[in-house]
């Protein structure tokens, strides 16, 4: 399978180059997306893509920088341009530094891409008998890892599954590892009836290369591989993780990518994770992921995670976790109540009686807690806080604000953010 970069710093041309193509059709993968052009090298130089689709004109380094650089480092790796008509003379430049064709974006379709894409495939394979006649093309680490991540959550598991730990842990993926699953549930869009088979295909392509995306933001430090799609599975995907020290990062992309989708689709998309593991405890993913989906069918859920789902007595403590792998989001007290199985004003009372507080207190002094860490940063407006937080708008989050740290935003962050 052939593996795709894709470049551009304009987000809404990285979505459409991301759905646009039925990509495992062309046995094509989208291995990754960057924002500038110093990000795609890193990308390259990480990932090693067979072909790259990249923006002429891009921050930092330009398309064409970076397509000097890799045509030095790596000549094996093909280019196809992405301009604009004001940067024709530069796509004509690109043909020169050996790209193997320019698309001008206001013209780009699913057709021209995909002659495009059959282009680069056939320049690849033919640059591969140039500089590696004798060699045979080495498996790529990250597919290694998806293979055998594949191989342990199969239903079949047994040796197979102890194989897989081993080769896991030979490629130094064994360690820190989590299976996450998601589940998308179109039945709340428009018309989804009268869908086709590739209308719906593409559909949920779009949203498993959002995952991705969001993925690629949220796991800094944390390697990840998407797993081959399973049969008779439409509408889910999955990914292996490795290198946690702890779950949190897991709640950190469920509730990013819940707020993704919930302001472009109507697309309902569950996330279940499986326990942070490793070793011979590997072993464990298996049943989780098992044990996850059954649980989802009978309950669906947002979020579901395999360690929290497990003896909910304590529902104080529960709704404390639902509370902060949820706190990007507007958290209701119906939502908790329904995630821990209790019913709302039980749940209230238990709050005041062991915390001396309403739950909507703890909520705000949860998010307030977060937003001072995000102000302290320095890297973010007040109004970009409140946003991230899900608060209407920013003179309520100041409000709220003040209220609990007897200072405004912007005092806070005057006082205490980084100099």
């Amino acid at each position: 399978m052939y593996r795709v970069l894709l470049a551009d710093d304009e987000p809404i041309i990285l979505s459409g180059l991301q759905s646009m193509l039925n990509w495992e059709r062309l046995d094509c993968t989208v291995c990754g997306a960057a924002r500038n052009g110093q990000q795609a090298l890193e990308l390259v130089e990480a990932r090693r893509p067979d072909i790259v689709i990249c923006d002429i004109n891009m921050p930092l380094l330009t398309g064409l920088e970076l397509l000097e650089t890799c045509a030095q480092r790596w000549p094996d790796i093909v280019f196809i341009m992405l301009t604009n008509h004001q940067d024709f003379h530069m796509a004509q430049q690109s043909l020169r530094g050996r790209a193997v064709d320019y698309l001008l974006k206001i013209e780009l379709d699913e057709e021209k891409l995909e002659r495009s894409i059959h282009t680069a495939i056939d320049e690849r394979e033919k640059r591969l008998r140039l500089f590696q006649p004798a060699a045979q093309r080495p498996e790529d680490p990250a597919e290694a890892v998806a293979r055998q991540a594949a191989a342990l959550l199969s239903p079949e598991g047994g040796l197979e599954a102890e194989r897989a730990i081993a080769a896991l842990e030979a490629l130094g993926a064994g360690k820190g590892c989590a299976a996450v699953l998601l589940v998308m549930d179109p039945a709340a869009v428009p018309g989804i009836g009268s869908f086709t088979e590739e209308e719906r295909s593409r559909l949920f392509r779009f949203h498993r290369n959002l995952a991705l995306d969001t993925a690629q933001k949220v796991f800094q430090g944390v390697d990840f591989v998407s797993l081959p799609s399973e049969a008779g599975r439409e509408g889910t995907a999955s990914l292996f993780l490795w290198g946690l020290e702890e779950d949190k990062p897991i709640a950190q992309f469920q509730a990013r990518l819940a707020a993704a989708v919930r302001e472009i689709s109507q697309v309902r998309l569950s996330v279940l994770a499986t326990g942070v593991l490793s070793g011979r405890e590997l072993a464990g993913l298996r049943l989780q992921t098992e044990l996850l989906r059954r649980e989802h069918a009978l309950s669906p859920r947002p979020f579901l995670c395999y360690t929290q789902s497990l003896g909910k007595g304590d529902y104080v403590a529960a709704a404390k976790r639902y509370v902060e792998d949820h706190i990007l989001e507007w958290v209701l007290v119906q939502d908790v109540a329904a995630a821990v199985g209790i019913t709302p004003n039980y749940l209230s009372s238990l709050f005041k009686r062991q915390l001396g507080q309403n739950f909507m207190d703890y909520v705000n002094a949860t998010k307030i807690k977060y937003a001072c860490a995000l102000l302290r940063d320095g890297g973010h407006m007040v109004y970009e806080v409140s946003h991230i937080l899900g608060y209407d708008n920013a003179y309520y989050f100041t409000k709220v604000f003040k209220r609990y740290m007897k200072l405004t935003p912007t005092e806070y962050q005057a006082e205490f953010g980084q100099k």
